[in-house]
């Protein structure tokens, strides 16, 4: 009886889907072969351990695209939809972007839950949108639904500051990869800024140029991270908008509401405690901070913020 193999791969979408892709060329079965995050990979007894290619290698990501390629033509075979153009925005390629959404997961067997839908999915064809019941199917979907949670934290709750030299900059740390699915709302909605959205927990940064339509991802080595996140060369209004970000939501606020009344924990809810650091909202209010020329229209006469 041959060893069971566990597959080290990188924990991306291109790593994961490349090595299912090996699973399929080797002719392994599903009980024969795990897939698991490379970092970390603890080996079970008797498992022999495989290491999976490169995903920063261009035939690797060639080989991930014809994987997914595959995944999208047979979970779409026969659609009717599909076949007369009239696929609703709401479904159309939704399987192929929720594997997108699992791969950006943190969860450390994410790498074998894809791996079992993906086969799945290949075996049932379009069938495996029907099959909610199946713990395959089940365990994949709490991934993306996870991950599209964080999508929708990242959005809410990245707050960028003015640099000295004119771009903008941020730093967020989501529960999973989420900077390479939203860099593309950032760029639409800042189109002619120059701005760099860095994430330490996943080492990654969104680099975005005026004008441009996309944004350029990086991964991102201890130094230069640091130096991103630690955006000190802040511009001389920088502190002025902060104040008044302060100031508009001090005055949204419900005094007097501690942990003992109604609604405090509204904030709590919407607003999760680990990403509370990094809101100017959030931190001590600024006073007496000095308000720039293009912001005052009330003469030469330079004035200060009042608390």
């Amino acid at each position: 009886m041959a060893r069971p193999v566990a597959l080290a791969c990188d924990p991306s979408a291109e790593g994961v889907l490349a090595a299912i892709g090996i699973t399929y060329l080797a002719h392994a079965r599903e009980g024969q072969l795990r897939l698991a995050s490379a970092e970390g990979l603890q080996p079970r007894i008797g498992e022999q351990v495989v290491i999976a290619p490169n995903p920063a290698d261009q035939e690797t990501i060639a080989f991930a695209r014809r994987v997914l390629s595959g995944f999208a033509r047979a979970t779409t075979k026969d659609c009717r939809r599909q076949r007369e153009g009239s696929c609703p925005p709401a479904c159309n390629h939704s399987c192929v972007h929720r594997i997108a959404l699992a791969c950006a997961s943190d969860a450390p067997d994410m790498s074998e839950v894809v791996h079992r839908y993906v086969r799945l999915g290949f075996a049932e064809g379009p069938r495996v949108r029907t099959l909610i019941a199946d713990k395959r199917v089940a365990a994949f979907d709490d991934l993306a639904r996870h991950v599209l949670g964080e999508c929708e934290h990242t959005r809410q709750f990245v707050r960028f500051s003015h640099m000295a030299d004119g771009s903008y900059a941020a730093s967020f740390s989501p529960a999973a990869n989420t900077i390479p699915l939203m860099a593309q709302h950032f760029a639409a909605r800042m189109r002619q800024e120059r701005f760099v959205l860095a994430d330490p927990r996943h080492r990654i940064a969104a680099f975005h140029t005026e004008g441009a339509k996309r944004c350029e991802l990086a991964r991102l080595d201890g130094r230069l991270l640091e130096a991103l996140v630690q955006m000190d060369d802040l511009a001389d209004d920088e502190p002025y908008v902060r104040a008044m970000w302060q100031r508009f939501y001090r005055g949204t606020s419900l005094p007097g509401r501690d942990r003992s009344q109604r609604g405090y924990d509204l904030r709590t809810k919407w607003m999760p405690q680990r990403l509370w650091e990094g809101l100017p909202e959030l931190e001590p209010e600024t006073s007496g901070a000095p308000v720039p020329a293009r912001y005052d229209d009330a003469g030469p006469t330079p004035r200060r913020l009042a608390h």
